[in-house]
């Protein structure tokens, strides 16, 4: 009875090979190349924090220059819109003071319009609407529907910002590649602006330093939850014991083998809350296999920041049908989650769990879309090059087996 190890012959495994370091844009003779996450892991410099978000303070909702310069101070951006009109044709008018906060005019009949204008000219990240005036719910009402900005009472002084946003869950499973782990959680920390959130990570058995940073990190940043497993139960089941803790309205998975970028999990929040249809989304990134991958401009992590802002904002709004959606970076909401349930932990260490789990999203009536206007760096296979080649192709080939007499049919 044929094994896994005789599944391919030879020629077959060269071809395989072939292919993979073709997609991967590597020397024909070299399976995985040199690592270029441990070395950037290594040589990292402290990420500059830049998780502050926007406060919009919608007329009516009771100016109190102490309360908005206190925000500002807060590290927030704070905009005052003017209940008096813009002007001129200009989307909007805005005070050039310099420091925070601004005052913004819109003119009456596209206030809407000017905001959306203003958030794409400036990059606001996670947004929040201040109110109390009726006669502006509807723009805080439209505002919420399809930017997915909160509103909070001007009743409160100051009000509870990062409290209005919905929960969001980041659930990320380590095991070892201690170094990498702090850049993936240093990077989430300093760029996810979303103010309302919880970090839920699932060590597998960690012994090489990892579970010791985890409690160091959580010991001071209390979003931060770590769950620590005592063996390498694979990455399904870990991924299963994260989202069974968390707690959020939106949920996220992100492999620890990223490197995230301001603004990356507003954007895919946004798309969810748009189109009540679309069941799973995932960001573009430098390295995948698949169509979620687009030429990068940048060529190490200290450039990465301005080139994605730059890209990000060019395709604001854009999101596309994929086949397939990687889970390095995956967002749905709780209630896909409650329905499609748990990743199928019969894929063992990992591999297609994700294509397993996106047939049935799709089986459950629900879209897969890759966001364009969100983006992550991926180093792609960081944990499973320690396999090595021989054991990384007996695994894709028994989880293929597994998914194939599952579904009747390979992936697309």
């Amino acid at each position: 009875m044929r094994g896994p190890r005789d599944i391919l012959d030879g020629v077959s495994r060269s071809r395989f090979w072939t292919a993979v370091n073709r997609l991967l844009g590597r020397p024909p003779s070299d399976w995985m190349g040199p690592d270029p996450a441990k070395l950037a892991s290594r040589e990292r410099t402290p990420i500059a924090a830049d998780d502050r978000h926007e406060v919009v303070v919608l007329p009516g909702a009771g100016r109190d220059a102490a309360v908005l310069s206190g925000l500002a101070a807060r590290g927030h951006r704070v905009f005052n819109v003017l209940a008096r009109p813009a002007a001129g044709s200009a989307p909007y008018e805005l005070s050039d003071a310099g420091a925070f906060p601004h005052d913004v005019a819109l003119p009456p009949a596209a206030r809407f319009e000017g905001l959306d204008a203003l958030r794409r000219d400036l990059s606001f990240g996670a947004t929040v609407c201040v109110t109390s005036d009726p006669a502006w719910q509807p723009l805080a009402e439209r505002l919420r529907a399809e930017q997915n900005w909160p509103t909070v009472s001007a009743a409160s002084s100051p009000p509870d910002l990062a409290r209005a946003f919905p929960l969001l869950s980041v659930v990320i499973v380590t095991f070892d590649n201690r170094d990498l782990n702090q850049l993936c959680l240093e990077s989430v920390l300093a760029r996810t602006e979303w103010p309302h959130r919880e970090i839920l990570v699932v060590d597998n058995g960690s012994t090489d330093g990892t579970r010791e940073l985890l409690s160091e990190l959580a010991a001071t940043n209390p979003e931060i939850r770590p769950i620590f497993l005592a063996e390498n139960r694979g990455y399904p089941a870990a991924v299963n014991a994260g989202l069974s803790e968390a707690r959020g309205v939106f949920l996220v998975l992100l492999n620890n083998d990223t490197v995230v970028t301001r603004g990356w999990a507003t954007a895919l929040l946004r798309h969810l809350a748009r189109d009540r249809g679309l069941g799973l989304v995932g960001p573009v990134t430098n390295a995948i296999s698949n169509a979620a991958r687009v030429e990068v401009g940048y060529a190490g992590l200290e450039d990465l920041p301005a080139w994605a802002a730059g890209w990000t904002r060019a395709h604001d709004g854009e999101a596309f049908p994929i086949p397939t959606l990687a889970f390095f970076c995956a967002a749905l909401r709780r209630e896909v989650f409650e329905r499609v349930g748990l990743l199928d932990e019969r894929f063992g260490i990992g591999m297609f769990e994700d294509g397993d789990y996106v047939r049935r999203v799709r089986a459950a009536g629900f879209d897969i879309r890759c966001a364009r206007d969100a983006f992550v760096h991926h180093w792609q296979m960081a944990s499973f090059r320690k396999l090595g080649k021989d054991a990384y192709l007996r695994l894709f080939e028994e989880n293929r087996r597994k998914f194939e007499e599952k579904w009747g049919a390979s992936l697309p």
